[in-house]
Formats: C-alpha cells, sequence, structure tokens
C-alpha cells in the first residue's frame, strides 16, 4: 500500500533561516516530502542517510556555506547523484560558474516565486540519471 508521503519525492531543504525554511516549506510541502536541516554539516549527513531526490540548499550560511556543503554531498557516495539547487541573495556575475565548479545543477536568485522554484526543482529531479 503506498501512501501519498511515498509517491512524493523527497526534498532536503537547507536553510539558517527559520522564517526562509518554513517559508519554502509551506510551499513545497504539498508536492514533496521536506525533511530540513539549518546547518551544512546536517545536510551532507542528511543527503548521504536519506537519499533525498533534490537538495535546496541556501549559499549563505554560518560554518559550512552553502558552496563547501555542496562540494560535500557531491563528493559522497551515496548522495553524489543528488541533483543540489543552490538559493541566493547574491547575484554575482560568477555564481553559475562557482555552481557548475561546486557540482550544482542551478543557482536560483532570492526572492525566487513559489512556481519558478517547483518548475526548478522539478526540471532537476526530471534530469536526473536514473539508475
Amino acid at each position: 500500500m503506498n501512501g501519498p508521503s511515498e509517491e512524493r519525492p523527497k526534498l532536503l531543504l537547507v536553510d539558517d533561516c527559520v522564517s526562509q525554511r518554513d517559508l519554502y516549506q509551506m510551499v513545497l510541502d504539498p508536492e514533496f516530502n521536506v525533511i530540513t536541516a539549518s546547518r551544512g554539516l546536517d545536510a551532507v549527513a542528511l543527503a548521504a542517510a536519506e537519499r533525498p531526490d533534490v537538495v535546496v540548499l541556501d549559499v549563505m550560511m554560518p560554518g559550512l556555506d552553502g558552496w563547501e556543503t555542496c562540494t560535500r554531498i557531491k563528493s559522497h557516495p551515496g548522495s553524489a547523484d543528488t541533483p543540489v539547487l543552490l538559493l541566493t541573495g547574491n547575484t554575482d556575475a560568477d555564481l553559475a560558474q562557482h555552481a557548475i565548479a561546486v557540482g550544482a545543477e542551478a543557482v536560483i536568485s532570492k526572492p525566487c516565486s513559489a512556481d519558478r522554484l517547483l518548475r526548478m526543482i522539478r526540471d532537476a529531479i526530471d534530469a536526473r540519471p536514473h539508475h
């Protein structure tokens, strides 16, 4: 028997800001089985243990930032295939190149509309290699 939680893709949402995390979780909950983390180190461990279908990761976090967190998620065998989308308020021109360098699928600028966020997440999951 499949419950609704098994049919929805699993999404790991990582943001140190509680209000941002709650807002994105509210938007994503209807379509995804959302697990959250507030720190990069927790995200690295959860990505390997929970095997989410996609990770949405804030770039600006204390301690392990999003760049380093993404690098670690991508270098772990249990989560290397997991698509990572980086969320940032930064509009630096080098962002896309930096994202590719750490293995992220895309950079999403904050603020991001719910529709755009959902579309980018779906695209990342659809583009994922299936084993």
